[in-house]
């Protein structure tokens, strides 16, 4: 066992023994204050909440977003040193999460390029896939506080050591006071909080949050579905609607023809069909990239220009059209397709908690008749099941690296006739 090291500001307790700090030299006071870290972390929260950031970010279309980025309003919040709120809100599908996570990269370069170090950013997930408490988000918080910043391990270090010794958790207001302290320290002159799917949090853990976050002095940035129901927490929270421009969805257009050959060639040859593609869909996809997408999913088939004409026709207006459509096209797959199809929205949309990717691919593989799990039905993985549900399905990352789980993208009623 190591001897228990004591740390103040000036002197460092080892083995009973008072010694100055500043006699020891530099090198020992850094392996003390390493050892101090490690300690700490290991005793806060495992959350890691940039696996959702980094996934997030590789699958968003390069430039969308700057409509936010480079708005007036934006700057204006960015250069406020006294704080303020900036509550984004939006449909399903209108790309609350990328937008946050374009927000988050913007910052994450302001804070590089801050030779003093004195800017602090800060971010959390809410997800129907997770149901995390509010301790959990605050202490997964304050973790990455301490990874980026060890400078305020003198804030954290009076907590930390009460509760090892009467081996305890932080309270949730011990951690806000906490943070508190931190952020009006001066040892940052900007601190800045990201929250997205402040609405997939129980309706509890949502007051909560917002009362809690908003009461930092902070420049705090949320992300929603309309919550009008508790906009009156924060009054003077400055609120904008999140909707795809024309201009997001033709890139998202030009990014998604790019991985679909037969569609991508089609459109080369004629420049005007695809400012017909671009325009058709951009008028009826009613700003939400998740419409969009299953719009442009239901071209990729369309083999010449009269086919293309034909389909662009047919396309449905409204998420709801959409989502019938949708449905008619995975029954209308050969037979054991949509049967595989079914089990795999009837397993998403039924299971009382949401599944791996393993777990699903194991699901399916029960026969419907025998209950039993037959290796013959296995699929040949999760990639031939999100083709075949049409995008109505996805992968979503988690805190935990190591998996990911599925969400159906929207509830599928039409399951029950089918």
């Amino acid at each position: 066992m190591g001897e228990e090291v004591h740390i103040t500001d000036s002197t460092i307790t080892v083995a009973g023994v008072i010694v100055d700090s500043n006699t020891l030299g530099g090198a020992a006071s850094t392996i003390t204050d390493n050892e101090l870290l490690d300690k700490i972390l290991e005793r806060l929260s495992k959350l890691n909440f940039r696996n959702i950031l980094a996934e997030n970010l590789a699958k968003r279309t390069p430039e969308t977003g700057r409509g936010v980025i480079d708005s007036s309003w934006f700057k204006e919040w960015l250069m406020n040193l006294l704080g303020g709120i900036v509550w984004g809100t939006g449909m399903p599908g209108a790309g609350k999460t990328v937008l946050a996570c374009i927000v988050i990269e913007y910052l994450q370069e302001l804070v590089a390029e801050s030779e003093s170090k004195d800017v602090c950013l800060l971010f959390a997930f809410c997800r129907y896939t997770e149901r995390l408490m509010v301790i959990d988000i605050l202490l997964a918080i304050l973790r990455q506080l301490i990874e980026r910043h060890p400078q305020v391990l003198r804030f954290v270090k009076p907590m930390y050591e009460r509760h090892k010794r009467e081996n305890t958790r932080p309270s949730e207001a011990e951690v806000i006071d906490l943070l508190k302290r931190i952020a009006s320290s001066g040892l940052f002159k900007q601190t800045f909080y990201i929250l997205d799917g402040l609405d997939e949090a129980a309706s509890d853990i949502q007051v909560a949050l917002l009362d809690m976050l908003s009461s930092l002095p902070v420049n705090f940035f949320i992300t929603s579905r309309p919550l009008d129901c508790i906009k009156d927490l924060v009054p003077n929270a400055r609120c904008f609607t999140i909707i795809a421009s024309n201009h997001d969805i033709a890139l998202l257009i030009e990014q998604r023809t790019h991985c679909m050959p037969t569609l991508r060639n089609l459109l080369m040859k004629n420049v005007a069909l695809k400012a017909e593609v671009i325009s058709m869909i951009s008028s009826k996809s009613s700003g939400m990239f998740l419409l969009a997408s299953l719009q442009l999913d239901m071209l990729k088939g369309c083999a010449s220009e009269s086919d293309m004409r034909k389909a662009l026709k047919g396309l449905p207006q409204g998420l709801d059209n959409m989502y019938d459509m949708t449905m008619a096209r995975i029954k209308a797959l050969p037979g054991p397709q949509a049967s595989l199809a079914k089990r795999v929205l009837t397993w998403v949309t039924f299971a009382q908690r949401p599944l791996t990717v393993e777990e699903l691919v194991l699901s399916v593989s029960v026969c419907p008749e025998t209950f039993r799990f037959d290796d013959k039905m296995e699929p040949a993985g999760i990639d031939s099941i999100l083709s075949l549900c049409c995008g109505i399905v996805q992968v979503e990352a988690t805190t935990d690296w190591l998996e990911r789980s599925i969400n159906v993208v929207r509830f599928v009623p039409q399951l029950n006739t089918w």
